[in-house]
């Protein structure tokens, strides 16, 4: 826990009566590498933290298996809690999870000023980081975002089947073949 203490303070410093009142309200849940925790459509009442392990999210369009994103040790996993998901969320390696029900969540928000402003500071980043791979990333061709991955997140390529890399880069698994075979 207390990795993922440390990275929540990252984001915003939180007293430790904050971090107290917010772990105190979560629950730890395990699950097997290949578990879907989240299938599109389900309903979710749930805020979900990865405390340790490898997730994607990905949704199915047609005969595609379209990744979206990774997430690791100390991330969330949701970002816009809402009562019916909108992707899937399978487990890349057995994974140890952290829920708090999403209006318990709210009520914190509510109770706690540290909590609110960390809400809103972790909200803030990941925004941040949408607005980065939206403006930076997602014009880019397969080969820049494939290297732009590579510098970035280098573990995900020891980490994550690279079939899921091609799903992420929206490419063939025998595209990112040649992308990495030819930038060696």
């Amino acid at each position: 826990m207390d990795k993922f203490i440390e990275q929540q303070r990252l984001i915003y410093p939180m007293s430790d009566e904050a971090i107290r009142l917010l772990i105190d309200e979560m629950d730890e849940v395990s699950f097997p590498k290949g578990d879907l925790l989240i299938r599109e459509g389900d309903r979710d009442p749930f805020v979900w933290f990865v405390r340790k392990g490898l997730i994607r999210s990905y949704v199915e369009r047609e005969t595609k298996d379209i990744t979206l994103w990774f997430a690791s040790d100390g991330e969330m996993i949701n970002f816009v809690y809402r009562d019916i998901a909108a992707y899937n969320i399978e487990m890349v390696e057995d994974s140890d999870l952290l829920r708090i029900p999403a209006r318990r969540l709210e009520e914190l928000f509510e109770q706690s000023h540290d909590i609110a402003v960390w809400g809103l500071k972790l909200l803030d980043y990941y925004l941040r980081e949408y607005e980065n791979y939206f403006i930076n990333d997602s014009w880019s061709d397969a080969r820049e975002q494939y290297e732009a991955l590579l510098r970035s997140n280098p573990e995900l390529f020891q980490r994550v089947p690279l079939k899921h890399i091609a799903s992420y880069l929206q490419i063939t698994p025998q595209s990112l073949s040649r992308i990495r075979s030819s930038s060696k």
